[in-house]
């Protein structure tokens, strides 16, 4: 029981410190770029590298909260847009990346990465067409469905390097420092 709640307290702290740290590290690498609608944005490397540590709920919470609150606070500012779009994107992305968790292994990881980070993109593209269908968008009206696509080939385009070339060093470093993080997985030294 007591093990139980521990981890319940740890993932809950993860989230919550994955979640902020999206959000600061997110407003540092703004560099005001932005395509179709989304921006550039390295601070995929944040809730990639918890999704790996922590697995797919504290990857995916964490990223799809700090998401909201980065889009509201010094992104677009539209929370219905976000909501729609941004939250639910990050969500399954991280999602499906925090499964390389689980015997862990650098193939894994990088087929998860890609997965994740292309389910997410393609969210993004066809959500922000619908959403241009039904809302008024500072993006414009009726966005057509190439320009939704061109999104998600932006969107994944721009954050696979990052998660294919940053991740791996942070998680080193993490599990360099912290060896229980991912104990037992002897692959994570190797790649």
């Amino acid at each position: 029981m007591t093990t139980n709640v521990y981890f319940s307290a740890l993932k809950t702290s993860m989230t919550a410190i994955n979640a902020a740290l999206y959000v600061v590290f997110g407003g540092f690498t703004n560099l005001g770029i932005v395509v179709y609608g989304v921006r550039f944005w390295p601070a995929v490397i944040v809730p990639a590298v918890f999704a790996v540590l922590f697995g797919p709920l504290v990857g995916g919470l964490g990223a799809a909260i700090g998401i909201f609150i980065a889009d509201v606070v010094y992104g677009h500012g539209n929370a219905l847009l976000s909501i729609i779009v941004g939250v639910p994107a990050n969500f399954i992305a991280f999602w499906i990346i925090g499964y390389a968790q689980r015997k862990f292994s650098w193939r894994k990881y990088f087929i998860l990465a890609f997965a994740g980070l292309a389910a997410g993109s393609v969210y993004i593209g066809i959500s922000l067409w619908a959403f241009t269908q039904f809302f008024i968008s500072y993006l414009g009206s009726n966005w057509g469905i190439v320009l939704g696509l061109s999104a998600a080939l932006w969107t994944f385009v721009s954050e696979i390097p990052f998660l294919i070339l940053v991740v791996p060093i942070v998680v080193k470093a993490c599990h360099q420092a912290f060896p229980e993080l991912l104990s037992g997985n002897s692959d994570i030294e190797a790649g």
